[in-house]
């Protein structure tokens, strides 16, 4: 199976920094301020194995369709053998493969308009709970 976990969620947020301060009060989590392949300042966190970042609306410009908030990211074993699946399929590619620092990331549209993106990560993801 191509597909190793769901490595990633991102919210979309008018006001991240406010959004990030309330998740970090009501469940205890710590956030960092990230920056990175020329996207929005955001913020995130590893919980288990999965990043949860907050991003503003700008960050995601290929969301502008507006089809919700929430982006689902998926960690894969090969990249070309998604793209492939996916373009045999129609899924309508939002965002070509591109570097995000911490792997190559595409983004597609499924059959009703949410968006999703899969991801080749470039290294082992160890993420953790908070202490």
């Amino acid at each position: 199976m191509p597909v190793k976990s769901i490595c990633g969620t991102i919210l979309l947020s008018r006001k991240p920094d406010a959004l990030a301060r309330f998740y970090a009060e009501a469940l205890g989590l710590s956030f960092e301020r990230e920056e990175h392949a020329g996207l929005a300042p955001h913020w995130g966190v590893d919980i288990g194995s999965v990043h949860f970042g907050i991003h503003p609306p700008e960050s995601f410009e290929r969301n502008a369709a507006g089809h919700g908030s929430v982006v689902v990211t998926f960690d894969v074993t090969s990249l070309p053998e998604c793209l492939a699946r996916l373009e045999r399929l129609g899924a309508p590619c939002i965002q070509p493969p591109h570097d995000e620092g911490f792997g190559l990331v595409a983004s597609f549209s499924d059959p009703e308009g949410n968006q999703f993106e899969i991801v080749e990560l470039t290294y082992q993801f160890e993420g953790g709970l908070p202490e």
